[in-house]
């Protein structure tokens, strides 16, 4: 016995069509769920220097054995200037700062790591611009043998007085050696070897990314 066969649907000719859309739609879900309910995200505001400051204060009072006016270090900047950026500051010029903090092999930092020189370099740290000087005498002819013994020696720390707070003591250049070093021993390296000069140059990128930022604003 046949049975007739069932009736066959009417093609429908918008089926492919339509099922082209679901998938389309589909596929925008991800991107709609993603976007926040007020529109697209927007940039963090710019915190005020005040707040920048503070974190950078508390950054460092966090430091194991670290005190106010310690030479600073590369490694040591780099994770802080990250989290600058994470709290809305602009650092176009984060790697610039990290190129002028001394890196953690740098002379200085070797010589100031070392409990004998931690103690000295905490004892002469209040000296007007101390690192730059002993910075400049290192590279000097004999130099780091120089910086060396004023680290060990009892006289050191008046001598090193006599470098940064006497008008002989800035000529002390042209006494070591006659090349030309010497003319640049009193000059700023433009170095940054404190939490204090840090900050300074924080706040000179901190204008600029300010002043930037309401240039955005004021064109759109």
């Amino acid at each position: 016995m046949s049975f007739p066969r069932p009736a066959q649907s009417p093609r429908r000719p918008w089926f492919p069509l339509l099922s082209g859309l679901v998938s389309t739609l589909l596929a925008l879900v991800p991107a709609v769920a993603a976007e926040p309910s007020g529109g697209p995200a927007q940039a963090k505001p710019i915190p005020a220097f005040a707040t920048v400051q503070q974190v950078v204060v508390r950054y460092f009072q966090a430091r194991r054995d670290f005190q106010s006016g310690d030479l600073i270090t590369a490694d040591v900047v780099e994770p802080l200037l990250a989290e600058l950026q994470q709290k809305g500051l602009p650092l176009s010029d984060a790697a610039e700062i990290l190129e002028d903090v001394p890196a953690k092999g740098d002379f200085l930092v070797g010589q100031f790591n070392t409990p004998t020189g931690r103690k000295f370099m905490r004892r002469i740290a209040a000296y007007p611009n101390v690192y730059d000087r002993l910075d400049r005498l290192a590279r000097l002819p004999n130099g780091q043998q120089t910086v060396r013994d004023l680290i060990r020696n009892p006289g050191g720390e008046k001598m090193v007085a006599y470098m940064t707070t006497t008008v002989s003591g800035r000529e002390l250049g042209k006494i070591l050696t006659d090349g030309p070093e010497a003319k640049l021993f009193t000059v700023p390296t433009g170095r940054i070897y404190t939490v204090a000069m840090l900050l300074a140059r924080l706040q000179q990128s901190h204008a600029a990314a300010s002043k930037a930022a309401a240039g955005k604003k004021n064109a759109r």
